[in-house]
């Protein structure tokens, strides 16, 4: 960035001007960057063009002092009355004084209004209440000083709006209030120094907005309240310095915003109570230690694929169709916890690859985080079922047993799926052992006892299974050559049938072992089963029930 200007003044003339100036630019550190000369122009000589209606031209020219508060003043004019100036072209001009460059309350028209290449010295500029009408509006490649540069209630009506490479040193910029047309408005890698950058209350049209590769030095940046009309706003690549960066209760109604790797310093954004009916791309874009927030505000998607959290994210949005958080890094807190005042309404939610080394904060129930996760489309029953692990341990850091457990169950049913899946899929003739185990999986591990979570239902299973067997016992007898013997002297020896059954389904289920029956026949192979069957439930329901107590 260039930051010291040297003058040589020289009686030679140049071009139409009677003397000239060489103007020597170094940048912070010494180096020659330019070295020009241009013909000096008196501010008088101009205000005698305005009155005559001429257009006015200061190409490669030298004005200092030049104010049209002055001139109105000089010709007894009101402070607002509205100057025209056509055709206006300051290229490779450079505006120097004492006191502020006034260029206020100015409709500027005709084909071209050109400040390309303009250098503007340290002191105040104005361009408070102007109108560019001009076909073309160009302040390309221009260079502003360490004074204010105010852009405040300006009109941009032109087909082509262009600020691009333009350098501003340390002082403030305002385009508060400023209305721009429906055609392209082009930031394109302009460099904003280190003063507050306020564009609120701004309204853009339809047209495409640029602020690509922008460097913010670290004053305060704001864009609250902005209408950024339906036009698609692109900060990708933009470098935020640590300053406070607004965008709260921002319109972008239909167009995309763009700020795909864009690297943001050290202080808080706000994109609070922001609308847009498109999406907010946030793909590999790098955040310092001040927070993020998006509270209560509405977006057709938030996509964060690739970025790396070192803050706190409050993504408790009013309503989004989808949030994206694919491969991202957490080291802080992502919160997505609704309230009572402020309900989260989400449609989907991606979060595969995450690396969770902070917190996510999401409720099981009022986020409906199973939906979120089964109405992704485009991921696999192996994707969605690590994102449920993800949820599972984050639920468990943060000591939320009972959602821990049903993302647990949930992480095994998809796990299950992805198994028999990639089963068949890489070992085709695996299908006539694939399927049996799936459902041997699926009945013993997640309907008996949910894995192992619910230790009541276990103890349910337990009693239906042992039951069942006790059923068994009866039913038997009368279909096969089996049946249960007392061994003679037992005094159980008068049971009838049914207590029979159960008393010896129960000392075989629990695996006592009393002596007092033994199995007949087939019998003897379905008491061995349940024996198996019953240490394993019992030792099912041990399980479940430690782990529920312990927590």
């Amino acid at each position: 960035m260039p930051t010291h200007i040297d003058l040589e003044f020289s009686d030679q003339s140049f071009e139409d001007c009677d003397s000239s100036v060489i103007i020597s630019i170094t940048d912070l550190h010494g180096r020659h960057q330019e070295r020009v000369r241009l013909g000096v122009v008196l501010a008088e000589t101009l205000y005698e063009r305005i009155d005559k209606g001429e257009g006015v031209n200061l190409d490669m020219r030298y004005v200092k002092d030049f104010s049209l508060k002055k001139y109105r003043q000089s010709r007894k004019v009101g402070e607002d009355q509205e100057v025209e100036l056509q055709d206006f072209s300051a290229s490779w001009a450079y505006f120097d004084g004492i006191e502020p460059t006034d260029l206020s309350h100015v409709r500027f028209t005709g084909s071209a209004t050109s400040f390309t290449h303009c250098l503007f010295g340290d002191c105040p500029l104005s361009f408070f209440n102007s109108k560019f009408h001009a076909d073309i509006t160009d302040f390309s490649l221009s260079h502003f000083g360490a004074g204010v540069a105010n852009f405040q209630y300006a009109e941009f009506k032109s087909k082509s709006i262009n600020f691009d490479h333009a350098i501003f040193e340390s002082g403030d910029v305002h385009f508060v209030n400023c209305e721009f047309g429906d055609c392209k408005v082009s930031f394109r890698e302009v460099n904003f120094g280190e003063g507050k950058v306020d564009f609120h209350y701004t309204r853009f049209g339809e047209g495409p907005i640029t602020f690509d590769k922008c460097i913010f030095g670290g004053g305060e940046v704001s864009f609250k309240r902005v209408d950024f009309g339906d036009g698609k706003v692109d900060f990708k690549r933009s470098h935020f310095g640590d300053g406070e960066i607004d965008f709260s209760e921002a319109d972008f109604r239909e167009g995309k915003v763009i700020f795909r790797s864009a690297i943001f310093g050290d202080g808080n954004i706000n994109f609070q109570e922001c609308i847009s009916q498109s999406e907010f791309i946030f793909d590999n874009a790098e955040f310092g230690t001040g927070s993020l927030s998006f509270f209560r505000s509405q977006a057709t998607r938030l996509s964060f694929r690739l970025c790396h959290f070192n803050n706190y994210v409050d993504l408790r949005v009013k309503e989004v169709k989808q949030i994206d958080l694919s491969h991202t890094i957490v080291r802080d807190i992502i919160d997505l916890m609704p309230t009572d005042s402020a309900p989260v309404h989400m449609e989907q939610m991606l979060f595969n690859g995450m690396r969770n080394l902070g917190h996510l904060y999401i409720d099981w129930e009022r986020n409906d985080v199973l939906n979120l996760i089964n109405s992704q489309v485009e991921t696999s029953n192996r994707e969605k079922s690590q994102q449920l692990l993800i949820l599972k341990e984050t639920y468990n850091s943060t000591g939320r047993y009972s959602d821990e457990d049903r993302a647990y169950v949930s992480y095994k049913r998809f796990e299950l799926k992805a198994d028999l899946e990639y089963s068949l899929k890489h070992r085709p003739g695996s299908a006539i052992w694939a399927y049996p185990t799936a459902f041997f999986k699926w009945l013993l591990f997640d309907k008996i006892g949910l894995y192992a979570t619910e230790p009541l239902r276990v103890l349910f299973s337990v009693s239906v299974i042992y039951t069942l067997f006790s059923l068994l016992y009866l039913v038997l007898p009368f279909v096969a050559d089996t049946y249960i013997d007392t061994g003679g002297g037992s005094e159980l020896a008068d049971l009838n049938p049914v207590a029979k059954a159960f008393y010896y389904s129960a000392i075989t289920f629990l695996t006592i072992g009393y002596g007092e029956f033994y199995p007949i026949g087939v019998m003897r192979f379905f008491a061995s089963v349940e024996g198996y069957v019953g240490v394993f439930l019992m030792g099912y329901f041990s399980v479940a029930f430690v782990r529920k107590v312990l927590r």
